[in-house]
Formats: C-alpha cells, structure tokens, sequence
C-alpha cells in the first residue's frame, strides 16, 4: 500500500467515527479531498494537468501563449480577463480529464501538428490550462478559477512586478496553499520591464513573502512573455513533470496530508501505551475495599485454622476446643458455609457510590488529553459501566469458592497424635506397674525373671510413655507450623481469587471500554501520520 492509499484508509477511519468526532468543516475538507483524489487516481497519469493561475494584468494568458507556441488565450484590450479555462493538450486523449475539469469542448486544442515535426514530442501527456483571473470582478469567474486551482495537478501562479505582493493572493491562495507548495511555480512575469538590481530584488522578495506564507517548497522563475526569457526553463520544468508521471500522485499525497494534519490537531495528541490505564490502583482498591476482600481473607485464615486445630492438635486439646463456641458462627449463627457465605458481599449504596467515584476518577485521567467528542464517548461508556459494576462486582467475588477441602497431612497428623497419645497412656500404665512390682513385690519379679535388673525393667516399662511424649511434641509442633502455613494459603489464595474477580469486573466494565476508546483515537492518529 502506498502513501497516499494510507493516508486515504486513514482519513476515511476518521470520517467513519461517531458523530462529533471532527469539526464539520475538517470533516467536510476530508471528505472533498478524499473524493477529488479517488475521482483523480481513476483518471490515470498518463496526463499532467498543469494550470496557469494570476490576476488581471499579470501576463497570464501571454505567457500560457508563449509556452503553448500558439495564440490560444486571447489577451490584451480584446478580452481584458479571462471568462472561462482554455485547454491545450499535448498527445492524443485527455477528453475524459477535462471533462471531469469541466473544461467547455469549445475551449480545448490539441498542439501538436505535421509542422511540429518532434519538437513538441517531449510535452506529450501535458495538458496546460489557462484559468480565469482570480480577482475578476464577476464571481462566476473567481470561482471556476478556485475549483480548478485545486483540482489541476500543479499550479504556476504568474505574478508581475507590480502587484506580486498583493494581500489578496498571498491571504486568500498562497497562504492557503502551502500543503501544495511542492507543486506550485511562482513565475514572476514581465521581468523585461525590470533592470538587473530591480529582478534581483524583487525576485528576493517574493522569495522571503512566499516563505512567510509557509510556501517555502514553492519553486520560484522569472520569465516575459514578450522577449521570451524564462520560457525555455518552464517548458523544460514541465517536461521533467511529465516524464515522471508523479506530479498528480504527489499532488493528491500533498492535500491528503495537509487534511490529514487537520484531523490529527483535532484528534490530539494520543495516549502512548492505551493498554496502561493511570490509576487503575484506585479503582481496585475501593472496589477490594467495598467486597472487603481481607476481612474474607481473614475469615478463610480463623476458619482453617480453627478446623485444622481440631483436627490436628494434641487430643486432649483438640476436644477442648471443640467444647467452644465457634467466634464466627457466634457472630454469624448458622453451619459453616453459611457463615462463610456471610462474609461475602452484599454492596450498600455508599459502597457502590464509592466504586463509582473511583471509576469516574479512572475515565476522567484516561481521556483528560482526548478532545471533546471522544471525552463524550468516555462519559456515555462511564455511564453504562456504573449501572452494571456493582451487580456483576458482586457476582464475580459471589462466585469465588472459599470453601476448602481437608488436607491429606490432617489425616496423616491425627493418626500420630492419637498413636502417640495413646502410648503415652499405655507407657504411663506399664510404668506404674512396673514401680508397683519393683516396690510392692519385688519377690515375684525375682521368680519371675532371675536375670534382669530391675533398672532395665523400668526402662522397658517407661519406654512407651517416653516415644509418646516425645512423638507428640514433634508432632504438636509440625502440625503447628503447617496450620500457621496452611491457613495463611488459604488466605492469599482466597484474596487472590477474589482480587482476579475484581479486576475482571473492573475490566469488563471500565478497562475495557476506555482501553478500546484509547486504541481507537491511537489507531486513527497513527494512519494519518
């Protein structure tokens, strides 16, 4: 794709926004330009349409004479402006060109002839055009002039010495023209009336007027339609034009990029990243704050905690507390999913007119470089995200599961607490026993076992007593840190769901829509760079 087929797709994004997104009048310019470029692409560049533009007086038509090599403009005291275009052509066809230029079927003439011979070869494919004065004094004729002068493929404005610094050129075309100043020649005529020092001169300064007029691209000659100085140069000008075949592509790139800088001063300058949305932090957090995502963090943590207790601690502490009165379901009443359930939200309206806040505080930081329009298009997002955000906040964090299953290591920590519980019980009974038999009636030990001492036989008595004791701290212990561990997962895994819920309504409702606004003001901006 080509320059002037992007900047073409690019200004068509732009006329294809909502209502209000550009001026009416830029939108307006974009729309002409784009269907005098489509109009002008279809026609070919097979021709170069180059016009000659000046005020009365100026030599235009002389000029446009001396060129062409024939008398076709009428000039002087027979017809003192010119009414209506006169085209020559060189080469055969360019019927449908002038057509589109609406240039009258009376007022074309094709140059060439047997008596040229080749001399005229090298303009094949030209089609110069004399236009009506720009300050004639019938209307009709200013406004064939102003249609063409934009329409042709390069302008040469003839200027004479008297009046090449007239406000009206420079203020209402010049000026105006400097999107086009590579295809336009400022040809200062008459320079036969003018000395040495004097062309010098004044040549200089329609150099430094033009450069104020932004003109500064614009090609500048000097020429006389009646000792023929310059004119050599313009036709040698011309057939470098059309060799190229490029002055009407670049004239339609030009304009095309000149509506396009319109459009883009309007637009505004675009975000850099529109995937980054400053503040977003503001938003989650009230948004965490209103579920109270660390309070149910905290109720997962004291339930675990609770549950594991029971389950995993020494036996005759874990049946302690489960004598207790559970906190929550004190506070709460009811099962335990229920009070789990409990702590999930349920939005007041201080909540939700907080969240909104916050999600207006976002939009507004988003766009505040957007224009106007797209500003607009953020509100009316804003507005649809407030009437949902709420609901479908409650419903993503209601779909969180803090439920948890009971852990594998439960089982396995109350199958070593009730074993060594039970032979800390059975070590106690053998080592009562054997102090029993060794103090009460150590006669029986004797008989019964003549070879033992009795310090063996306690130790073999106290043995079970010891592995339970000891067992049951290293369990107690473990089983502490797991719980300490496990609750404090089930925690952070519990806020993190519910934070990726949050955010997940956060960015369907707010993200989202203003990320999709700010891609599109980037898109656009960027095809008409």
């Amino acid at each position: 794709m080509n320059r002037s087929d992007e900047l073409s797709k690019g200004i068509r994004t732009a006329l294809d926004l909502e209502g209000g997104a550009l001026s009416a009048s830029t939108a307006q310019a974009a729309a002409e330009v784009l269907r005098r470029a489509e109009a002008r692409r279809g026609l070919g560049s097979e021709h170069t349409v180059v016009a000659f533009a000046g005020s009365t007086g100026s030599g235009k038509s002389s000029l446009f004479n001396a060129v062409s090599g024939l008398e076709i403009a009428e000039v002087g005291v027979r017809r003192p402006t010119t009414s209506e275009p006169i085209a020559c052509v060189w080469g055969e066809g360019g019927d449908d060109l002038l057509d589109w230029l609406e240039v009258p079927k009376s007022r074309r003439t094709w140059r060439e002839s047997a008596l040229d011979g080749d001399d005229e070869e090298p303009l094949r494919g030209l089609i110069l055009i004399d236009l009506p004065d720009h300050d004639s004094t019938a209307y009709a004729h200013r406004e064939v002039s102003d249609r063409l002068i934009d329409m042709v493929d390069v302008v040469f404005w003839v200027v004479d010495p008297q009046k090449y610094a007239d406000f009206s050129l420079h203020n209402r075309y010049l000026s105006k023209m400097s999107a086009a100043a590579e295809s336009t020649v400022v040809v200062l005529n008459q320079v036969d009336r003018l000395d040495a020092e004097q062309k010098k001169a004044t040549l200089g300064h329609l150099r430094s007027l033009l450069e104020a007029d932004g003109m500064e691209k614009a090609t500048v000659a000097a020429a006389s339609a009646v000792t023929r100085e310059g004119v050599p140069e313009i036709r040698r000008q011309l057939v470098k034009m059309i060799e190229s075949r490029e002055a009407g592509k670049r004239r339609i790139e030009q304009e095309l990029a000149d509506v396009a800088g319109r459009i883009r001063a309007e637009l505004g300058r675009p975000v850099d990243d529109p995937e980054q949305i400053p503040q977003s932090d503001i938003l989650i957090g009230a948004m965490n704050e209103a579920v109270g995502t660390s309070a149910i963090g905290q109720t997962v943590h004291d339930d675990y905690a609770r549950r594991a207790y029971a389950k995993t601690a020494y036996p005759l502490l874990a049946k302690a507390s489960r004598g207790k009165a559970d906190p929550l379901g004190a506070r709460h009443g009811g099962d335990r999913e229920v009070l789990l359930r409990a702590a999930q939200p349920e939005l007041t309206q201080p909540q939700t007119a907080r969240i909104n806040l916050a999600a207006h505080e976002v939009i507004s930081g988003a766009t505040r470089r957007l224009p106007a329009a797209w500003k607009r298009a953020a509100a009316a997002a804003e507005d649809q995200s407030a009437a949902r955000i709420s609901a479908d906040l409650e419903s993503a964090v209601s779909s969180v599961d803090i439920s948890h299953r009971q852990p594998g290591w439960w089982g396995v920590a109350s199958f070593f607490q009730w074993l060594f519980f039970i032979l800390t019980i059975l070590g106690i009974i053998t080592t009562a026993a054997a102090a029993v038999l060794i103090f009460f009636f150590p006669e029986i030990l004797w008989t019964a076992l003549p070879n033992m001492r009795l310090s063996v036989l306690g130790l073999i008595a106290a043995a079970p007593l010891v592995i339970g004791i000891i067992g049951s701290i290293i369990t107690s212990v473990l089983a502490a840190n797991a719980r300490r561990k496990g609750a404090d997962d089930a925690r952070a895994q519990v806020e993190e769901d519910i934070e990726r819920a949050v955010h997940s309504a956060a960015k369907d409702n707010v993200f989202e829509p203003v990320t999709r606004l700010l891609r599109k003001h980037r898109e656009t901006y960027d095809a008409l760079s």
